[in-house]
């Protein structure tokens, strides 16, 4: 839809300003993620959460460091020599820029300044306030930006549907950089949409002021890269030649954020630079489970994305985006020249990362985890689709009626968010039968550790015997079981946490586990269930995330 003022059918009266209701659904959104943050017993500010991950000490963990280095150079943090000591420094990973994990450090000094210091390095937990704020802020944005286009009832939906989409929601559970790169991905797409969607091309001061943001986003993962792409086929579709010189500005001013924001990069840029580009295809392959068949990252058939991104949106959201997606790809900003308006941007920069997952040979694993940051553009188009069919019934119907109707059809598709918790990264919709048709399907049905959540690893320690050995699996990571063993619980009762070995049965009878098909031991599938016997579960719609298993004495 065009920029002009909201249709009279469209506008929702109150006593609050546009603004307050965009603020006002954004702290409920930071509320809610901040009532389940916990992962282990950390903080009491907050309740029971999803499981530890296995990205997340690597994150926090970076995001303190960068953090304390600060505090202790201050002012000279400026000079080359700190910098240099600060970033070839042996515990720095430069595996990801450093924005994100920055804004995880953050978040991690505050709160631990609040609950003060204990004996551990660092705490998860505390670092997941930095997820839960730019979530909060990313609902904002989504919403507000919604309003300003297509009208009240347009972002009130775009803003509830964020809440309302099950894997978005999780991840600003975790102390990840998913939620940190949706953020600053999105604020650089929309600024291009809101300050060049006019008749004639932005002023360089324009374009430049905007790559700053694209700078910004450079900054937090390497999704970010696929920004440039849509924006400079809309540009040069809208602009012809006239676009290039604000691509250039935008493009430059992008690349010399990126480059400042970095020191690591000053010390060796085109070496270290490759190193960056090219960490993605040197690593090790991921494993993943499509349809009962085990596959390599780079093996992933291309459907994959699209497949996951289809079915992990309730289906009332699905079809409101399908129409916000042709009532805004539909309508040309200048009808007289029947060039492409931002809405095409927009769905443009939806699709584009789906295209590019989709290409043989590109990595794509857990899930929608890699591509999760087209999700809010997607919330925009499920609230323009909305305000289409409240609009339509308003000329049938009464206008309360109609915003009625849509209003509770929307909280229905919120159901998710509190049936799942804090197992939303489990979330599968009616395309599947839910998660137990996914299962069935040979779906994965958890993979990142979040299913061994606080509650039950307070249940785990009660069970296994002080002074004992308890088995874990899968270990993606050595890190993650070396955080894990470090949580208050675990250390209370004396229990050492070990990696699953078949051969061990008379070391520990118990082994905790959560269900990434691909990566678990022959013995604990579930095919093998007559070896061991559940002693605790976390289960959703029937399907088994994680368990605390007893072995059975061999035969």
């Amino acid at each position: 839809m065009n920029q002009s003022t909201p249709q009279p059918a469209l506008t929702v009266k109150a006593k609050l300003t546009p603004v307050a209701w965009y603020i006002l659904v954004a702290c409920l959104a930071f509320l809610l993620v901040a009532a389940r943050l916990d992962c282990a017993e950390d903080l009491s500010l907050t309740g029971p959460g999803p499981g530890m991950t296995v990205d997340e000490p690597f994150n926090v963990g970076q995001g303190v460091f960068l953090v304390r280095a600060i505090r202790v150079y201050g002012l000279g943090i400026f000079a080359p020599e700190s910098l240099r000591e600060i970033f070839e420094h042996e515990n720095y990973l430069p595996d990801h820029p450093p924005l994100g994990r920055l804004l995880i450090g953050i978040a991690h000094e505050t709160v631990a300044g609040m609950a003060g210091e204990g004996e551990r390095p660092f705490v998860v937990t505390y670092g997941r306030y930095a997820s839960a704020l730019c979530f909060a802020c990313l609902v904002f944005v989504v919403g507000w930006f919604t309003y300003r286009r297509s009208g009240h009832v347009a972002g009130l939906v775009a803003a509830v549907a964020m809440i309302a989409l099950p894997r978005v929601f999780g991840h600003a559970h975790l102390a990840a950089l998913e939620t940190v790169t949706a953020l600053f991905y999105v604020i650089a797409v929309l600024a291009v949409i809101r300050f060049w969607d006019q008749a004639e091309p932005p002023t360089a001061k324009r374009a430049c002021l905007t790559g700053i943001l694209l700078g910004l986003a450079l900054l937090t993962k390497i999704q970010a890269v696929l920004i440039p792409i849509p924006v400079i086929v809309w540009a040069l579709w809208k602009w012809r030649q006239k676009a290039i010189v604000p691509l250039l500005c935008w493009g430059g001013v992008g690349v010399l954020v990126f480059f400042v924001g970095w020191p690591w990069l000053w010390f060796d840029p085109v070496g270290h630079l490759g190193e960056y580009l090219g960490r993605t295809t040197g690593r090790a392959a991921i494993y993943i489970d499509y349809f009962g068949t085990k596959y390599a990252d780079r093996d992933v058939p291309w459907h994959y994305p699209w497949v996951m991104f289809l079915v992990t949106i309730p289906m009332g959201l699905l079809a409101f985006s399908l129409i916000g997606g042709w009532t805004m790809g539909r309508r040309p900003q200048d009808e007289k020249s029947a060039r492409p308006g931002g809405g095409v941007l927009l769905i443009g920069s939806l699709l584009w990362p789906l295209v590019l997952f989709s290409w043989p040979g590109i990595t794509v694993y857990d899930g929608v985890r890699l591509f999760l940051m087209v999700f809010p553009l997607a919330a925009i188009l499920i609230g323009v689709g909305a305000a289409q069919i409240c609009d339509w019934l308003s000329g049938r119907f009464s206008i309360r009626l109609a915003r009625t109707a849509v209003g509770l059809l929307v909280l229905t598709q919120a159901y998710a968010a509190f049936a799942f918790a804090p197992c939303w990264l489990s979330y599968y919709s009616l395309l599947t039968g839910g998660l137990k048709g996914a299962s069935a399907l040979g779906m994965e049905v958890t993979y990142w550790g979040d299913s061994i959540t606080a509650d039950m690893l307070h249940d785990v320690v009660e069970r296994v015997p002080e002074n004992s050995y308890l088995q874990v699996a899968p270990i993606l990571h050595p890190a993650y079981l070396q955080m894990l063993q470090e949580t208050p619980e675990v250390k209370r009762k004396g229990i050492r946490l070990i990696p699953f070995d078949s051969e061990r049965q008379g070391v520990s009878e118990y082994v905790l586990y959560f269900e990434r098909k691909p990566y678990l031991p022959e013995l604990l599938q579930p095919r093998q269930s007559d070896a061991w016997q559940a002693e605790i579960q976390v289960v959703r719609k029937q399907v088994p995330l994680a368990r605390l298993v007893r072995l059975n004495p061999p035969r």
